[in-house]
């Protein structure tokens, strides 16, 4: 035991500075007070004349209250000579923001466009994700990272404002393409499960479905929040004109809400429509928490060697004392 014996917390051990200076101080007083007796009675008298005296209880008071402050330190101190297991978790949820960056996202259906509520929509998200590591991902025709899986959500809100439709060289809406570079992240980060939100107002393709499904049964469920409206709209491009098609003619998109209902089913995910709160935010947050429980029971099973403190045995000494010293009367009979 005594190979072992050490203190968790010896930073508390400086609080015994301030009760060494009351001691001294109650010293120096305690003195001047004798002197002043001394120059005024004789010395076979001054013994019996202090024995009942005020400083004598002062004395036993000063003596207990150290006591009572020295157990108190060295229990706050964490005095440990023995260890055991106790469980850990820590939630690793592992998400990847999937944003669709095509033409049809500049649409005006929902103000001030799709594009920007779709952005604003990223911001909630990476405000409400307290815990895990999070990527981001953009894709039109082809798909880019953003950011890799990390800690930080700042970094990737940092980018977000600067994200549209002109960041892609080329033009196109492939799904299929955003999922599998999402994938791509997951596995460099060694993950072994997560959720992929996927941002967009795209019809999926049946690769894309082949793709959401193949991440799926690896762990890395797809859900979808759909921005746009069953209407549609005419879209626009960057420069605010509307886009047209080979044709010349205006191009409207309409969101293809069957579609990616059925995306987000064959993605083991959550379909969430957008909405002008937090909702859809908080819907889609609880899927991954969802996910997340079976690798809680397992992670609950792991457990951590930690040092034992054995303060809690000191402190009702302490406690003792301070109650003794807090009634009044059972100095003056013990003195």
């Amino acid at each position: 035991m005594l190979g072992t014996f050490h203190f968790i917390r010896p930073w508390w051990w400086l609080a015994l500075i301030p009760a060494l200076l009351i001691a001294i101080l109650w010293h120096k007083k305690s003195q001047a007070s004798n002197n002043v007796w001394k120059e005024h009675c004789d010395p076979h008298l001054l013994e019996h004349i202090l024995v009942s005296s005020p400083s004598a209880r002062s004395t036993w008071m000063i003596v207990l209250l150290g006591v009572a402050w020295f157990l108190t330190v060295f229990a706050l101190s964490g005095p440990s000579w023995s260890r055991y297991a106790a469980p850990v978790y820590q939630k690793n949820i592992a998400r990847v923001i999937v944003l669709d960056v095509s033409q049809s996202m500049n649409a005006i259906d929902i103000t001030p466009s799709r594009m920007q509520r779709a952005k604003y929509k990223v911001l909630d998200l990476l405000h409400a994700i307290k815990e895990g590591q999070t990527g981001m991902v953009v894709f039109s025709s082809s798909a880019f990272v953003v950011s890799p899986l990390t800690a930080d959500s700042n970094t990737i809100a940092a980018m977000v404002p600067v994200l549209d439709s002109n960041i892609v060289p080329v033009q196109g809406s492939d799904i299929a393409a955003g999922l599998a570079k999402a994938g791509e992240l997951f596995k460099q980060s060694g993950s072994t499960r997560g959720e992929i939100i996927l941002i967009t107002d795209s019809s999926p393709s049946a690769s894309a479905l082949t793709e959401a499904s193949d991440l799926a049964k690896q762990g890395f469920v797809t859900s979808v929040l759909a921005i746009g409206t069953k209407e549609g709209t005419p879209e626009r491009g960057n420069d605010g004109n509307f886009a047209t098609d080979a044709n010349g003619n205006v191009s409207l998109t309409h969101l293809d809400v069957s579609g990616l209902e059925n995306l987000a089913r064959t993605g083991s995910g959550e379909y969430v429509a957008f909405k002008g709160d937090n909702s859809d935010v908080d819907s889609l947050l609880k899927v991954a928490a969802l996910n997340d429980l079976d690798a809680k029971a397992s992670a609950e099973s792991q457990t951590e060697s930690l040092w034992q403190d054995r303060g809690d045995y000191l402190i009702w000494g302490a406690l003792i004392l301070f109650a003794l010293l807090a009634r009044r009367g059972w100095l003056e009979k013990l003195c």
